[in-house]
């Protein structure tokens, strides 16, 4: 969301981000203005929670799924129903605040994450529109609607009920920044936006500048997955990683500070480059291919890149991003337990780069899908869109207040 926020700031609209404080740091480091509501929630315990620690390894789901919630089966429904509670106890810790400060500051519109159900309940609360703003995984994210239909979960509805407003069962309008050729339709409110990677601040190196001596493959693994399962993912990271080894000349090995010393024996190997905490955008044009755990960000960014990708997924929304991907032509997709442990995962891997590398088609692919994301409307061009929802027709003045959660 970050470049759109930006685009906003650029245009020169007021915008505030507004997140639990834990999120302070990571806003402030992308230059933009944090207002701290409520208080933080621990999310690894919940998401980790006895109830939805089967959410993390999982079977492959039905094709589709996103957008045929009739292949489901009750099973899949209670698991998704029950993030959906999750989500909740977040939104139920910053409405307060959250509610407080929009009456207080009087935002024209909320534009927030997918999940972030404060959102709104708190734009319905002041009277304003709210747009639901996807995180790159094709297809909606409606887990506070049962079945993904028209009927809210008890849960959600009494946040509505508690700040005295009526239910929105729908945005007034998406922002979808996944890639032509891998997204679903929505509907007439969704508007495309290109994506424009933001993977931190950094410092950009001079390594992806100079000749390459040879090939050269991305491994890398999210923050996230890492906290969410722990240890649990760094050996399948060093199967990665020897299998690369044993294939490409150069190994860029993206993972964040905690995940090292778990890796430790296999990032002596020779070749292996460590770039710990570094913008993937700043050197994945460079690489061959990218592996990696399917998180949106790190697809998006490769696919924006033009970099064939391997994705090992263990949850079922990486695993959307993991066979659209695939099917698309540009990527192999496994789930976390189809890959052996050991020697034997090894070699498998090992023959699934060397075909991803090994095939021009990947690779010709892959520039296609590239080529797809820089038809779509940038965040600069998006913001008018925001001005029209929020009523206004014109740049400046005056500008509109947002809140970006």
């Amino acid at each position: 969301m970050v470049p759109l926020e930006q685009a906003c700031l650029a245009a020169g609209h007021d915008v505030r981000v507004a997140s639990t404080p834990a999120l302070q740091p990571i806003v402030a480091a992308s230059g933009l203005p944090f207002v701290p509501v409520g208080h933080d929630v621990n999310l690894a315990a919940l998401s980790n929670d006895r109830s939805r620690a089967a959410w993390h390894r999982q079977e492959r789901w039905p094709q589709d799924w996103p957008i045929h919630p009739e292949l489901l089966s009750d099973d899949h429904f209670a698991m998704i129903e029950n993030l959906g509670r999750m989500q909740v106890l977040m939104a139920d810790a910053m409405l307060d605040d959250l509610l407080d400060f929009a009456r207080a500051w009087r935002p024209d519109l909320i534009v927030h994450d997918a999940v972030t159900l404060a959102g709104p309940v708190v734009a319905s609360a002041i009277g304003i529109p709210s747009v639901s703003h996807l995180w790159g995984t094709p297809g909606p994210q409606r887990i506070e609607m049962r079945r993904f239909g028209s009927e809210p979960l008890p849960e959600y509805a009494a946040l509505y009920e508690r700040v005295g407003a009526p239910l929105r069962a729908e945005p007034t309008a998406w922002i979808d920044p996944s890639a032509p050729g891998t997204r679903y339709e929505i509907g007439p409110t969704c508007r495309q936006v290109r994506y424009v990677p933001y993977n931190g601040p950094g410092v950009m190196p001079l390594w992806p500048l100079e000749p390459r001596r040879g090939t050269r493959i991305c491994v890398t693994w999210g923050g996230t997955s890492t906290a969410l399962r722990g240890d649990a993912v760094l050996d399948l990271i060093s199967q990665c990683i020897q299998a690369a080894t044993s294939i490409a000349d150069e190994v860029v090995v993206a993972v964040t500070d905690k995940a090292v010393d778990g890796l430790k024996p296999v990032l002596a190997h020779e070749g292996v480059r460590l770039a710990t905490n570094l913008p993937l955008h700043l050197f994945m044009g460079s690489c061959d291919l990218v592996v990696h755990h399917g998180g949106a960000g790190t697809s998006l960014t490769a696919a924006l890149a033009g970099v064939p990708q391997l994705a090992i997924t263990a949850r079922p929304e990486p695993s959307v991003n993991g066979a659209r991907l695939a099917a698309a032509g540009v990527a192999h997709h496994f789930l976390t337990h189809e890959v052996p442990e050991g020697e034997e995962g090894v070699r498998l891997l090992r023959s699934e780069i060397a075909e991803l590398m090994g095939f021009p088609g990947y690779r010709y692919a892959a520039k296609e899908l590239a080529q797809g994301i820089l038809t779509q409307p940038s965040p600069a061009a998006t913001v008018a869109e925001l001005e029209s929802l929020a009523g206004s027709d014109q740049l400046l003045p005056p500008a509109f207040p947002l809140v970006h959660l």
